[in-house]
């Protein structure tokens, strides 16, 4: 029935325990306010607009102290420092800006480090090939850095941390991650 009543309300629905972390993360809140004794809440006096509300901050909050405490996901802490920042940051996820924003992307350094490559060096020959060192370092790269630099300068100045990039050039930052070609920076010649 409740499934039914989201999909007429046009809010989608999500097939329970499939490992969705949102969903999963309110089927635990759920379940422990179900097994809570010391309640804080009166349920039935209480609009269901400002349960969602309690939930949802709830949800932000737990999920917040899982990213602090997890000493995992660091690329992506050094584009998100907190849940609410990337909460308020708007983002079309593709697959290439996925892989730029986890460190999870194609270059060298990543495929290394699960034996699928011999050694981790740019084609550049100047450091190892990290998404970090392809956005900021890389010469193989620096026509797309330039006309990223160009249009961030026609606003501010260049900004060289992943935060700012993301939080205040989200657009053009996007642009630049779609025209780099990271399959080619993969061959062994440019």
């Amino acid at each position: 029935m409740l499934g039914e009543k989201w999909i007429a309300n046009n809010v989608p629905w999500v097939k329970a325990h499939i490992g969705v972390h949102g969903n999963e993360m309110a089927d635990t809140v759920a379940k422990q306010a179900a097994h809570s004794t010391a309640s804080r809440y009166e349920y039935t006096r209480l609009p269901k607009s400002y349960l969602y509300h309690v939930a949802g901050e709830e949800a932000k909050q737990n999920w917040q102290a899982e990213c602090t405490t997890n000493n995992k996901s660091a690329a992506t802490k050094r584009y998100f420092p907190s849940v609410q920042h990337r909460l308020r940051t708007k983002l079309t996820l593709t697959t290439k800006l996925a892989a730029v924003l986890n460190g999870h992307g194609k270059t060298r350094t990543y495929l290394h480090r699960f034996n699928l490559r011999d050694d981790a060096i740019c084609i550049c020959c100047y450091n190892d090939q990290t998404v970090v060192h392809l956005l900021f370092h890389c010469e193989k790269t620096s026509t797309h850095r330039e006309f990223l630099k160009q249009r961030i300068s026609q606003k501010r100045n260049w900004m060289e941390t992943e935060q700012e990039l993301i939080s205040k050039h989200t657009e053009v930052f996007c642009e630049f991650i779609v025209s780099v070609d990271f399959e080619l920076l993969l061959q062994n010649e440019q």
